[in-house]
């Protein structure tokens, strides 16, 4: 699980920075409406997502127990939480800053969703290397 945790806190990391420097630099040069092609670097945080593929575990061993299972379960607890409070930010944040007239555009909904994801994704795997983190050598 360790493994898996560090290639989704690298390519999150790694998309997320490269989204913002790509952002920032189409926006001088080219304006608001283009400025989006600049978060199809996100599209690296998919790279996580094909990490099981490379880190097989042992057939016949045991690789998991309820210590185990316990920090996977605080840890998806964690990344929900975090994706449920950002999606909470982006539906009230335009109500307390525009009034109760503001209106969100409906292209939005989708970023909201995808950033959402990458956000369970993100803290659910922190909180994964976080947690194993805690005891030093004891836990490997």
């Amino acid at each position: 699980m360790q493994k898996i945790a560090w290639v989704f806190v690298i390519a999150i990391s790694l998309a997320v920075i490269l989204s913002a420097v790509a952002v920032s630099a189409l926006y001088a040069r080219v304006g608001m409406p283009k400025v989006s092609a600049g978060f199809a670097f996100l599209g690296i945080a998919g790279i996580g997502g094909l990490a099981p593929l490379f880190f097989k575990k042992d057939k016949g061993r045991v690789t998991s127990d309820e210590r185990d299972k316990a920090i996977e379960h605080r840890s998806a607890l964690a990344g929900f939480t975090a994706a449920y409070l950002l999606v909470g930010l982006a539906c009230m944040v335009p109500f307390f800053v525009y009034g109760p007239h503001a209106t969100v555009q409906i292209i939005w909904l989708p970023m909201i969703f995808m950033v959402a994801g990458i956000a369970h994704y993100f803290f659910y795997s922190v909180a994964i290397l976080v947690q194993y983190g805690r005891g030093g050598n004891q836990n490997e």
